[in-house]
């Protein structure tokens, strides 16, 4: 697994960071609808307030990260330029941003309009992002980072599979065309979430655990195979749910298995860290592999819909992906600014790494978002605590946007 970077190829500074800045709006708003629906947005993973806030935290915060990481990820780690960088940052920013309003709008006030106003942006922002990293995944060859690559390039087929089937449901409810829309569903969540989303924090952990975490890294036999097992069972699980015997079939137990494995390693890597004092993002990443493995133990769980679905997305949204997004942050944002402060050469010192984002402010944050992921996992089971978790999760973000904020403050002037 490849450690050293090749930070002249890194994109320009702006390029990933109005992504990053930008996720935090996006959780403030799945907050407030929260807040504004109460314990009714809870009653199961279909109403419009549950919908929303999906979609406002898988698009607006965690795929809002993920291509700002990769912007930087791919040509630094692995060398691949990314097609018209500055261009496709600019035009998949904004477009990801407007769908994501149009979208969130459309679940809470069911119009066929603003599905069909969300269908356009959403196209083409998540379209662009194919075919701009599209050709330089085509022609890269195996190196150190393969096993990476070859869990962006899975990611990027869910993302794709993803985008048919989001458009195929957001068209018929724009145009009112009769299609199995629950079964869509499904299979859209299907590949949104471990595919995606999943397998793509699996791909990028390769890279950053051992970097940021000064870890060991991870077998060579875990990240040769994993990803493309995690691919043939996602497949597997898509076949059994379109026949009808998602339920009756071992298939989820095996994904979920899939899954566990890699949290299990990546806990014992963390054990094994040269630092042993754990830093802010140690403990993001634990709390997100701890999350992986309760989603594991909840897919294979007796338990009947609609509570065990709801607190299932939940886990994998916040608990795992968002944890780990927010740990990353807190290595990634710092390191950014502190790199392209010394590209700059300029005459005053550049500050500390560890003082760009403080570890007592990261930390502090930590503690909310986990008190905050804790009150939204109680108020599935008890909705009366709906506006409470709301209230955390609102908390827990604005500090999150203050430590990012308060490090760009730092940020060269000519970046």
């Amino acid at each position: 697994m490849q450690r050293r970077l090749a930070l002249e190829r890194s994109a320009p500074l702006w390029l990933s960071l109005r992504f990053f800045l930008s996720a935090p709006l996006f959780a403030l708003l799945a907050g407030a609808v929260l807040l504004w629906q109460g314990g009714p947005a809870l009653a199961s993973r279909w109403t419009p307030a549950a919908l929303a806030m999906t979609h406002l935290i898988t698009l607006g915060v965690l795929s809002m990260v993920i291509v700002g990481a990769l912007l930087q990820l791919l040509p630094v780690v692995a060398g691949i330029d990314i097609a018209a960088p500055r261009l496709s940052a600019t035009v998949i920013h904004l477009l990801l941003c407007g769908g994501t309003l149009l979208l969130a709008a459309a679940f809470c006030w069911p119009r066929p309009a603003l599905f069909r106003a969300a269908l356009a942006p959403l196209v083409l922002a998540l379209g662009w992002l194919l075919a701009a990293c599209a050709a330089g995944l085509w022609r890269a060859r195996p190196g150190p980072a393969a096993a990476m690559l070859t869990g962006v390039r899975i990611a990027l087929l869910s993302l794709f599979l993803t985008l048919l089937l989001g458009a195929a449901m957001a068209a018929a409810l724009g145009w009112t065309r009769p299609l199995p829309l629950a079964r869509l569903a499904d299979l859209h969540a299907l590949w949104g979430m471990p595919g995606w989303i999943g397998v793509l924090v699996v791909a990028i952990a390769y890279q950053v655990i051992p970097m940021f975490q000064v870890t060991p890294v991870y077998p060579a036999a875990l990240t040769r195979t994993l990803c493309p097992a995690l691919l043939a069972l996602l497949a597997a699980n898509c076949a059994a749910q379109w026949s009808g015997h998602w339920s009756a079939t071992p298939l989820r137990a095996l994904l979920a298995a899939a899954f566990a494995l890699f949290a299990l390693v990546t806990l014992s890597l963390l054990a094994r860290r040269k630092r042993p004092a754990p830093d802010a993002t140690t403990l993001f990443w634990r709390v997100s592999m701890a999350s992986l493995l309760a989603c594991a133990a909840l897919a294979c769980a007796p338990w009947d819909e609609p509570r065990r679905a709801l607190l299932l997305g939940l886990l994998f949204l916040l608990g795992f992906a968002y944890s780990a997004i927010v740990g990353m942050l807190y290595k990634i944002v710092p390191f950014l600014l502190w790199h392209h402060w010394q590209e700059m050469g300029l005459a005053r010192p550049v500050p500390s790494f560890r003082l760009i984002i403080t570890e007592e402010a990261a930390r502090a944050q930590f503690w909310s978002h986990l008190g905050a992921l804790a009150l939204l996992a109680a108020a599935v089971l008890w909705p009366e605590l709906a506006r409470a978790a709301a209230l955390a999760l609102l908390a827990a973000t604005l500090f999150l946007a203050r430590n990012l904020w308060r490090a760009l403050r730092l940020a060269p002037t000519r970046a």
